[in-house]
């Protein structure tokens, strides 16, 4: 890198020197101050949980099953056998579905089992309440990282990642058990009903204007909304009762949902739920499932390699288990009188905001 003079570009001259050093490893999107926290206590955590398992000796029951969960992980040669089975045996599940009553009296076990569905119900703390709680409804995830890749004036870049992911599931696809027309029908109806979800559910920007996806509705309008489920059975057999009301947080995707999921695109939508579900499923398949569902989100950050499968395990059972995980770091390495002094810097700073919301001029007494 050529000297850079501090009037052209104040950024680069201060940090030239850094720059020219700084290495991006090849499984990592960046590198940085918190990245290389991150790296040394991943260094330290894995060289634990390698310790644990080979001892068989565990603090408490949680790490036991954190490191259950990293043995099977690492378990490469028990995972190319079974392929693709683990996860083919749970998409069964909706590849089995005759019609949409079969699909209201399955949906509790759909959920159990992580199948994509047509929209997503969840519990939540009640955003104006937050003693209590609330059932809240959203859409489903589409293929492309944002809804706003659907957008006219984004095609380029949409056909251009679409493809992407498109050769990746093409890849998956042919180590199934379809036959290679299934495998087109399913990958082309995969696309249609993503497509038609493209326009409908939230962008990121409209996610985070939060306040707006507070939308509370009594149930029996939202039933009449999405009467082709049966929402209040579906409601009862999953929370053994049926709540007066729910947050729709994207009331737009809700407005549309009998356009979107009706006995004409039931099709479309198991074909969509098979091939997303084994997609997302690849990080827990063989390595080379692992490896083939990884290119997508590598190609599109930029990463030139998959995670090594000893980093790969460890970051799985350390995100399961990730207050056991990090509650044992904490205290072996991180220690009382550390804790004691961030404790102290935390009042500080609630101390600080006290007085200073106490003497504003700027915003309303109440």
């Amino acid at each position: 890198m050529d000297n850079v003079r501090i009037q052209d570009d104040l950024y680069t001259y201060v940090n030239q020197k850094k720059l020219e050093e700084l290495v991006i490893p090849d499984d990592m999107p960046s590198a940085g101050g918190f990245m290389e926290l991150n790296k040394d206590v991943e260094k330290i955590m894995m060289k634990e949980f390698e310790d644990m398992c080979a001892s068989n000796s565990y603090p408490n029951e949680y790490l036991r099953r954190a490191c259950v969960l990293y043995k099977a992980a690492m378990n490469a040669e028990k995972k190319e056998a079974d392929g693709a089975a683990p996860a083919l045996k749970t998409l069964a599940m909706v590849k089995g579905l005759e019609d949409i009553n079969a699909f209201n009296k399955a949906f509790k076990d759909l959920i159990l089992a992580g199948i994509p569905l047509p929209l997503s119900i969840s519990v939540e703390t009640d955003l104006k309440d937050a003693l209590h709680h609330k059932v809240y409804m959203s859409g489903p995830s589409v293929i492309l990282p944002d809804a706003s890749y659907y957008k006219p004036h984004m095609a380029a870049q949409k056909d251009m990642i679409l493809g992407v992911w498109t050769n990746v599931a093409r890849a998956i696809l042919a180590k199934t058990d379809l036959s290679p027309e299934e495998q087109n029908k399913y990958l082309e109806d995969t696309l249609a009903f993503d497509a038609k979800l493209g326009d409908l559910v939230k962008t990121n920007e409209e996610w985070s204007d939060y306040i707006k996806s507070y939308n509370l509705m009594k149930t029996s309008k939202v039933s009449k909304l999405t009467s082709t489920i049966d929402l209040k059975q579906i409601l009862k057999d999953a929370f053994g009762f049926v709540p007066a009301d729910v947050v729709i947080s994207e009331p737009r995707y809700f407005k549309a949902f009998v356009e979107v999921f009706n006995e004409e695109t039931f099709e479309e939508y198991k074909h969509w739920a098979y091939v997303t579900g084994l997609v997302s499923a690849c990080p827990l398949l063989s390595e080379e499932l692992r490896d083939l569902g990884s290119m997508y989100m590598r190609t599109i950050a930029g990463i030139a390699e998959n995670t090594p499968i000893e980093k790969f395990a460890y970051q799985l059972a350390s995100n399961v288990y990730s207050g056991p995980v990090g509650l044992y770091y904490g205290e072996k390495y991180f220690g009382e009188e550390a804790k004691k002094d961030v404790t102290e810097i935390v009042y500080q700073i609630i101390d600080t905001y006290k007085t200073r919301i106490k003497n504003n001029d700027i915003l309303p007494s109440f």
